[in-house]
């Protein structure tokens, strides 16, 4: 079920930016096919960066774009000889990085020509239930300037030591349904100058051309209630957001946030969390990742 959607075409009412594409005067515009996708994403001392990278190069993205902030070991040294659709940039920000490189990422898209974008963070990866790539889907939501998916949250499987092996095929344990918390695809010709103030949504020329993949509007709002289990969707963002014990340690306790720059509080009690049911989905893209990283040994 891919949703029932409704829009209508209003004044605008954010702050066009200077790249802005008048689409509701240009409406063939939205029905050109897409060619050129960008996802942006983060990244500090993450384990799994190749491995995420690459399943988002074979989902149809044309360029992976990594903001490299403080990671010891830098990511042009760990990228160096590896696929060219990888771009990292190193950043050195002392606050929170996540909303200055959000805005950032905008100009990038913008200057690149990208159709759309999407940020994630490095423990987030998109899985679709029902499109053959990442292009296959914009064009499907043609009508939309936003496009935004649930989080589904995924457990521990149990770990306390980091296994060897993917993360696709590790952590195969997550909630049946959907989180309330989104990521969203975004054309950058239609962010308005506030461009974000979460993590999760984009501020847009038209707001009302802003929706979930699930029907609902988006409209002035950075959550998308749900209680749609995950394999009834046609595509969601599959959250590891503990991994083993280990690494739940080493990413979310010995360092900062990303979107605040304070630190969290350990929980003692993740293993009870988000391992309700068995989930293979993910796993489906393990042998294609393994076989393009196999590549570059």
């Amino acid at each position: 079920m891919l949703g029932n959607f409704e829009f209508y075409n209003t004044h605008n009412v954010n702050k066009q930016s200077k790249h802005f594409i008048d689409l509701e005067k240009n409406v063939q515009l939205r029905k050109t096919p897409v060619k050129k996708v960008i996802l942006f994403t983060n990244a500090r001392d993450e384990k799994r960066i190749k491995e995420w990278a690459t399943h988002h190069l074979l989902l149809g993205f044309n360029i992976v774009y990594i903001f490299d902030h403080k990671s010891k070991i830098p990511l042009k040294e760990v990228f160096k000889n590896f696929d060219k659709r990888v771009v990292v940039e190193r950043c050195e920000l002392h606050s929170a990085p996540k909303l200055p490189l959000m805005k950032r990422a905008t100009e990038i898209a913008c200057l690149m020509k990208a159709d759309w974008f999407l940020y994630l963070d490095a423990d987030e990866f998109l899985v679709l239930n029902r499109f053959i790539g990442v292009k296959h889907m914009l064009n499907h939501y043609h009508f939309a300037d936003s496009l935004s998916l649930n989080w589904l949250m995924f457990g521990t499987n149990n770990y306390v030591k980091e296994p060897d092996g993917l993360l696709l095929e590790n952590y195969t344990k997550s909630d049946s349904k959907l989180n309330d918390h989104v990521k969203t695809f975004v054309r950058p010709s239609q962010v308005s100058t506030t461009v974000a103030t979460t993590p999760h949504t984009f501020h847009i020329v038209n707001p009302t051309r802003s929706f979930a993949i699930t029907g609902a509007s988006m409209s002035k709002k950075t959550f998308n209630p749900t209680k749609n289990a995950f394999w009834k969707v046609s595509a969601f963002i599959a959250h590891y957001i503990y991994q083993s014990e280990e690494t739940y340690k080493e990413r979310k306790i010995e360092l900062p946030t990303d979107d605040n720059g304070g630190f969290r509080s350990l929980d003692n009690d993740i293993h009870s969390k988000h391992n309700e049911v068995d989930n293979f989905i993910p796993k489906k893209y393990a042998e294609n990742v393994k076989a393009f990283l196999k590549q570059y040994e």
